[in-house]
């Protein structure tokens, strides 16, 4: 199960080609690109929002999924959504969407409140990008936590909760 998702560089060539063309538009679109320090800035606000949002965007769809069939254990649910692209691309989507969408909700506000104006030209392409990482690392972590508790029983009765400020 593990062995299907990517490692840490090839989640690094996935985000390429597509991404960069986007962060490459929308800085021409802004007239200027952020320095390493405003963009470390900048995912330091959106990363931690992304992953919670993946997180818990990917355990619902798990949690509907195992509620659509009660008479199948929820470990298959998982193992559905887990294995399929057209969830991962759809919790992606809706990621991004939270983080950029002003009408989406309290997150986006708060993305838009926190990032300087000059760089909000670009924040939809980096909010893909950190929709894209946040939800490979939301299915890689569950991935991981289904083999330990494959070994262990006991393993996730105790996880702590999700908090969209720690990084």
């Amino acid at each position: 199960l593990l062995s299907s998702f990517p490692t840490q560089d090839e989640r690094s060539e996935l985000l390429g080609a597509v991404a960069k063309k986007k962060l490459e538009e929308a800085v021409r679109a802004a007239g200027k690109a952020p320095s390493t320090k405003e963009r470390a800035a900048i995912e330091s606000i959106v990363m931690p929002i992304a992953n919670h949002l993946a997180t818990r965007m990917l355990y619902t769809e798990v949690a509907e999924r195992a509620r659509a069939n009660p008479k199948k254990p929820g470990h298959q649910a998982m193992e559905h959504v887990l294995s399929s692209s057209h969830e991962r691309s759809s919790i992606e989507a809706r990621v991004k969407n939270k983080l950029v969408n002003i009408h989406s909700g309290q997150w986006a506000e708060e993305v838009y409140r926190k990032v300087p104006s000059k760089f909000r030209k670009i924040l939809p392409a980096l909010a893909t990008q950190a929709a894209h990482s946040a939800t490979m690392d939301a299915f890689h972590r569950l991935k991981k936590q289904m083999i330990l508790a494959e070994k262990n029983p006991n393993f996730m009765k105790h996880l702590p909760a999700t908090d969209p400020k720690a990084r």
